[in-house]
């Protein structure tokens, strides 16, 4: 189901890219490279520092439907610019995400009969729409059936607060999608289903039988995942002709923060945030045709420092336009 923007709270994407995102022509490393291992062999690889619990902010439960900021201005006389780079950048290595104990990880690991659907949340700390949406990202990650993740993004700082999560590659995301499905508008708040649906407005009945639309949709990878000492064993087996190659991401999110919005629209709303996506890495392409089985590995650190409750999960998702991956969500395993 095709995005579109509504009010003024959608923001024009710039005409100067009307194929999709540029950028990310780089060949990917080996598996091998990003700390995974290959086993089989795929025709094609490629303490948080949160502030102290807030309060939430009021609950209306007479809100019936979210729709996107009113009154914000447009960005430039051309829309906003389409953002250079590449959506997931190749990641040179692999977290530390399998040195917690076993006993930790979450419950479920080893084969999964039906992988869990993912729900995105495009959101910011700037949108006065998104609080409502926010809950309701909240209330789904409670279910072990849905995995819910929060990607905050950038094109709302100028209103007087700068989100202190939104990253321009998480805005790259959503620009990406809307390419992919021709729309010519990016807004806030807006949930993505499974990679391939989403609404203008958001109800919880409307969004929850997209949910459970996706739920009844045949499976079309087998998934396992192990966890041995320091390692996660994955093996993903194609179920059904796959006609695009698939990437491989890696997710790195908080699975909570509470912020107190100091300035902006927002000013002095309590939100707490669930599933904050951090950081996002493809760490490798499979075309699907055999079985991919991959050891991930936490042996070389990464670039960056994550806090120590950060969570992990692998997303198969199918390429679109442009090489990035924004079709259809294939398979989803959390690691702990």
């Amino acid at each position: 189901m095709a995005a579109g923007g509504q009010g003024g709270g959608a923001v024009s994407l710039g005409a100067d890219a009307p194929g999709g995102p540029r950028g990310g022509e780089g060949a990917l490393p080996s598996l091998d490279a990003v700390g995974v291992t290959v086993l089989g062999e795929p025709a094609s690889q490629g303490g948080p520092d949160a502030e102290p619990p807030q309060a939430d902010a009021p609950r209306d439960d007479s809100l019936g439907l979210i729709e996107a900021p009113d009154g914000m201005p447009a960005i430039g006389a051309g829309g906003l610019p389409f953002i250079e780079g590449d959506l997931f950048p190749d990641s040179p290595a692999v977290a530390a995400f399998a040195q917690r104990p076993t006993a930790q990880a979450r419950a479920g690991l080893g084969p999964i009969s039906h992988p869990p659907v993912v729900v995105e949340l495009f959101t910011s700390q700037g949108c006065t729409a998104c609080p409502p949406a926010d809950r309701m990202l909240a209330d789904l990650a409670e279910r072990d059936d849905i995995l819910a993740l929060s990607w905050h993004v950038d094109y709302w700082d100028y209103l007087g607060w700068a989100d202190d999560f939104a990253k321009p590659e998480f805005t790259l995301r959503q620009q990406s999608y809307a390419h992919a499905w021709g729309e010519r508008a990016i807004y806030t708040p807006q949930m993505i289903v499974g990679g391939t649906d989403t609404l203008i407005a958001l109800r919880p009945a409307d969004l929850m039988a997209l949910v459970d639309m996706q739920m009844t949709r045949p499976v079309p990878i087998m998934v396992s995942a192990r966890q041995r000492g320091e390692e996660f064993q994955i093996e993903l087996t194609p179920r059904v002709a796959i006609p695009d190659k698939v990437a491989i991401v890696l997710v790195r999110y908080a699975p909570h923060r509470h912020v107190t919005i100091k300035a902006g629209e927002n000013r002095g709303v309590a939100v707490r945030y669930t599933n904050v996506v951090l950081a996002a890495d493809r760490i490798g392409e499979w075309d699907g045709r055999a079985a991919l089985r991959m050891t991930v590995r936490p042996d070389l650190a990464s670039g960056d420092a994550f806090p120590e409750d950060t969570r992990h999960a692998i997303l198969a998702q199918q390429m679109g336009r442009a090489g990035q991956p924004t079709g259809p969500i294939l398979a989803a395993i959390r690691l702990d």
